[in-house]
């Protein structure tokens, strides 16, 4: 819209107390320096409709502004506007009286022009009083800069608030951002998003590939909507995102919806309803009963971080999916690390549509170093070289590792890392001063007290699993240290690089408030100050959701730790969720701690698919205490194997693809737990593009003497696997599958049932109302 169109909008305003008033007292509010705007218009408004608090900059004082506003133009009849021009001159109370002021200027405001003649007439009657008359076109240069929603026709209140939450996620996105510190401009890589797979061993369809979505249209269509991502894909920005993307005026215009964002923390602890979240949030701009047709879109972000020992968080996660898929008008959005819990398709998720982040596809890193470096003078043929070398494949492909990447780059691009853990050591250390010390902007000593002080508030942040910490409280610590010690370091210049330069931390000092700029970056500070004080994290929390990442950075760390693994893999698991993490978790420890020799991973890792077996058996056969028994066998087959295949797709485990069979066939077990054992661990080599496991597996388990539901997810691993078809082993199995299953109840593999009795059994029936013989 022109700004001609826009004066005309302005003009055409006719209803001064419930559409003038309304805008002007949220415009005066955005006006650099005013500190507070009370309305007074009514009987006892003595000539001002507004009385605006405003501060002098260079005086450090307050003065009072009364603003008289019109509708229409002024011309030769201006008594009205006289007369509240000369009520201004009377002292009146503010603040709900408390305080009496004088008005040392008067703003008139129209809608449209004044006449020359009628503003010097004004002026030359109250010459002792200052007054500044603020046309339809002046008025209009303020609108579009402080209420821009007004030309897509948003309710002022309504505008308002979405104006504001606009500003508070661009100031969170700014102080959370991990490119601080790199002087490049904000940009924004946008991320794959896909639906989270359906897919399963189906009796008549192949699966289907993930879908590509745009989440921001999804999530007004979908009444729950589930986010995840893993350690730095970017769901706290996306979640931002999207948010923001709602706050735009013309959106409320064309879609109706209302954003509200919180952290799942904040929800669970509030113990509230998203009903009376939506309260809490809108009642200071308007009752949101008084926009019936709008459709609410809570973003709740980081379900994870207020996963802890004795919380209700699930009981919390439920209660918000059952109210928002009970409530039209609500749509939820959740953003979460994965859970991995081990009945997720029927618990937490359940009642949700879940969308996963997918990893920045190598162009779209490169993408990322290369705008995030743009002000500096890299050759071309680094990022050439980036692409081929060691830390592309190893590094994961998030933003986060990309940011830092660029950090180090931007810094010295002849000292790379080699791995993630050496990424976050490096970018740590530049972070808290180890760049300023090499070139003569801080002391040695200065940067090791900040590291010692960061640490130490570090180990009390998330020992106590706390999202946040009292600023306050967090100086005192500092003040605290520095007092006990003689280290010649100013106090006031370790706070400030500690808080305000390394760019670690967040500080909010309007809430007083200080929290990690990034969740990653506590979890290895911990691992770090563990390191430090020889005080490694608890074996027995390896395997709990909250410190794997923590355990994860301290193997790293350690390196060469052949003790350090064989204790995490001899860690008996307390429950069936430990012993379900122990299978997905143990992958990372073992990825973490690379150094090792090799033999650790060749002689171990056989044992995990033999556990994935034993726990498949168990909740198979009804041993549980999860809902996992309320899925068909095929179905939890398929579950299985695919949570195995995300843990073990790394091209770190090919070489042990060959040992790890052969030990798991060499067990002496029941035959039922081995031929399990043996697909899963096929699965995996599956996922590393190797067909040898299935080979192995067929020819040392002929397809006559195999479980059924084992028989049936090969041939459908052989029909979704192009690389597979074609091979003989395969295809003779396929072929001997048909036979069995036309040759009626008899044979073994049937278990005594007709063709489609059985078949019906494993891919409808929840293995809870089944009888399953399990014995070898």
């Amino acid at each position: 819209m022109d700004f001609e169109s826009k004066k005309l909008l302005i003009a055409a305003i006719t209803d001064e107390v419930n559409v003038l008033h309304p805008l002007l007292s949220h415009l005066l509010r955005h006006i650099e320096d005013v500190t507070d705007v009370e309305y007074m218009h009514g009987p006892n408004e003595k000539g001002a409709d507004f009385v605006v608090s405003r501060r002098d900059v260079a005086l450090n004082t307050i003065h009072h502004i009364g603003v008289v506003a019109k509708v229409g133009k002024i011309l030769q009849n201006f008594d009205d506007v006289a007369r509240q021009v000369e009520e201004c001159q009377q002292s009146r109370g503010i603040l709900g009286g408390m305080t009496q002021v004088r008005l040392s200027e008067v703003w008139v405001i129209n809608t449209s022009s004044i006449s020359k003649n009628a503003e010097d007439k004004i002026q030359d009657k109250y010459r002792a009083q200052k007054i500044t008359f603020i046309d339809g076109e002046r008025l209009t240069t303020l609108v579009d800069k402080y209420a821009d929603y007004f030309w897509y026709d948003v309710p002022t209140n309504v505008g308002s608030y979405l104006q504001e939450l606009s500003a508070r996620l661009i100031n969170l996105d700014a102080e959370l951002s991990v490119l601080k510190g790199l002087k490049c401009s904000d940009f924004y890589v946008s991320p794959e998003i896909q639906e989270f797979s359906k897919s399963t061993y189906s009796r008549h369809t192949r699966p289907q590939k993930a879908r590509l979505v745009n989440l921001q249209e999804v999530v007004r269509k979908e009444g729950v909507s589930f986010l995840e991502g893993d350690m730095g894909y970017g769901k706290s920005k996306t979640a931002r995102a999207i948010a923001l993307y709602y706050t735009a005026p013309e959106r409320f215009k064309q879609f109706g919806v209302i954003p509200i964002f919180t952290s799942f923390r904040s929800f669970s602890d509030s113990g509230k309803s998203l009903a009376e979240i939506l309260v809490d949030e809108t009642k200071k701009y308007f009752r949101a009963d008084d926009y019936p047709t709008s459709e609410i879109l809570f973003v709740i972000d980081g379900v994870d971080e207020a996963i802890k020992k004795g919380s209700n968080w699930q009981d919390r996660l439920q209660s918000a999916i059952k109210e928002a898929r009970n409530t039209s008008k609500f749509h939820l959005l959740l953003t979460s690390r994965p859970l991995r819990l081990l009945d997720e398709p029927t618990s937490a998720y359940a009642g949700s549509t879940r969308y996963e982040l997918r990893p920045l596809s190598l162009s779209k890193l490169i993408n990322f170093v290369e705008q995030a470096c743009s002000n500096m003078s890299l050759p071309k043929r680094l990022f050439e070289d980036l692409q081929k070398s060691d830390l592309f494949k190893q590094l994961p492909q998030s933003p986060i590792a990309a940011a830092l990447l660029s950090r180090l780059i931007s810094q010295n691009t002849n000292d790379l890392p080699s791995n993630l853990t050496e990424l976050y050591s490096k970018s740590v250390e530049n972070l808290l001063g180890r760049w300023d010390v090499d070139k003569g902007g801080c002391t040695e000593k200065e940067f090791r007290d900040a590291e010692r002080v960061t640490l130490v508030l570090t180990e009390y942040i998330v020992e106590n699993q706390l999202p946040h910490m009292n600023y306050a409280e967090a100086v005192e610590q500092i003040d605290q240290w520095h007092k006990e010690r003689n280290t010649n370091v100013s106090l006031d210049a370790l706070k400030d690089r500690v808080f305000f330069k390394s760019g670690i931390f967040m500080v909010d000092e309007e809430q007083g408030l200080l929290a990690f700029r990034h969740r990653s970056f506590g979890e290895f500070l911990f691992a770090l100050a563990s390191q430090r004080n020889n005080r490694p994290p608890p074996i027995q929390n390896s395997f709990n959701a909250y410190w794997v990442v923590p355990q994860y950075f301290y193997t790293g760390l350690l390196g060469d730790c052949k003790q350090h693994l064989h204790a995490l893999l001899s860690h008996e698991p307390k429950n069936e969720a430990e012993s379900w993490l122990k299978i997905l978790f143990m992958p990372d420890y073992f990825l973490a701690g690379y150094q090792t020799p090799y033999s650790i991973v060749e002689e171990n890792l056989y044992k995990l698919f033999l556990d994935a077996a034993h726990l498949f058996n168990r909740i198979r056969g009804g041993d549980t205490k999860t809902k996992l028994a309320e899925l068909p066998e095929m179905h939890l087959l398929w579950f299985f194997q695919r949570l195995i295949r995300n843990c073990f797709e790394y091209e770190f485990f090919r070489k042990s693809i060959t040992t790890t069979l052969l030990k798991i066939d060499g067990e002496m077990a029941d035959p039922k737990i081995k031929e399990l054992a043996l697909f899963f661990a096929s699965c995996y080599a599956a996922e590393l593009g190797d067909s040898s496991g299935f080979e192995f597996l067929l020819k040392h388990h002929p397809t006559e003497k195999l479980q059924l539901s084992v028989a049936l997810a090969i041939k459908v691993e052989q029909e979704t696997n192009k690389d597979f078809t074609k091979l003989s082993i395969l295809k003779t199995h396929d072929k001997k599958l048909q036979a069995l299953l036309t040759s009626g109840r008899d044979h073994k593999l049937l278990n005594g049932l007709e063709t489609s009795k059985a078949l019906d059994d494993l891919f409808e029936k929840p293995v809870k109302s089944r009888k399953i013989d399990l014995r070898p």
